[in-house]
This record gives structure tokens, C-alpha cells and sequence, in this order.
């Protein structure tokens, strides 16, 4: 149910969203987490791969264990075009929590098409990321043209 509800939803993640962090800085760091509610998807476009990570706040243990999966990863996260958001703050509403759905933690892989790729309530180490991320077409003809790692 919760994967259906993911991509359900990937249709709509495009449009929404606050302005806030712009391409331009993410690009100048791009391993940085952002706060989901400062970002609208539809400036990434086809530049990032972003990588959203929900949970109840920034103490859940799930969400601390992925964090540091991500700063471990740094040059992977980059060379892969990931842009990590971050949303702890259930009150806080967003237009990205509301559409995917979290229950508890979560972290959702979403192609530079806009599209949900990925879902999963636990979290999720770098091997299985560069595994999904690196069989997409779009990545594969990054790597045959020298775009990344």
C-alpha cells in the first residue's frame, strides 16, 4: 500500500513546494541536507536526484542512522546528483510530507524526472542507492558521457 501511495503521489511532486535553496547553492555543495519545506522540486529538475527523508523529529534513530549513511557517502551523493531533503516536523505540514505519506520514518528516492523510483520505511545504506541510481538510463548515459562516478 505504501509503495502505491508513493507513486501515486510522484505525478504531483514536481509542482509543490516553498522557494528557498536554489540550484545554485545545492550545486555548490551538494552533499548538504536541505529542508524539504525550502525547496520546490520543480527547480531540480532534471539536475538532482533528490532524496527525501521524513520522520516523526530529528531524533528518531532511523532518521540519525540515514543522516549518517549520507555524510559518509558524501562524494557519492554528489557524483549521483542527489539532493538530500529533510523534514522532521510532522506539524509543520509541507507540501512533500502531505503527498507522500509517511508513517513514522521514511525515505523516498525520486528520478530527476520527478518520478518516485524507491520507497522504504527503514534506512537504507548507500550500496543499495548506487545500485537503483546507477541502473537508470538517465545515470547510465551520465557515466558513458563522463558526467560522474
Amino acid at each position: 500500500m505504501r509503495c502505491l501511495v508513493a507513486i501515486a503521489a510522484s505525478a504531483a511532486l514536481i509542482g509543490g513546494g516553498a522557494m528557498g535553496a536554489s540550484l545554485k547553492e545545492w550545486r555548490q555543495n551538494k552533499a548538504a541536507p536541505i529542508e524539504a519545506a525550502e525547496v520546490d522540486l520543480a527547480d531540480f529538475r532534471w539536475e538532482a536526484r533528490p532524496v527525501v527523508v521524513m520522520a516523526q523529529s530529528a531524533d528518531d534513530a532511523d532518521y540519525r542512522r540515514q543522516m549518517e549513511i549520507f555524510a559518509s557517502a558524501a562524494p557519492e551523493v554528489a557524483d549521483r546528483d542527489m539532493l538530500i531533503l529533510t523534514d522532521t516536523d510532522p506539524e509543520a505540514g509541507g507540501t512533500l510530507r502531505d503527498k507522500l505519506g509517511p508513517q513514522g520514518f521514511g525515505v523516498y528516492l525520486i528520478g530527476k524526472d520527478g518520478g518516485v523510483k524507491f520507497s522504504s520505511g527503514a534506512p537504507v545504506e548507500m550500496t543499495r542507492f548506487r545500485e537503483i541510481i546507477d541502473a537508470m538510463p538517465m545515470r547510465r548515459r551520465e557515466m558513458r558521457a563522463g558526467d560522474g562516478a
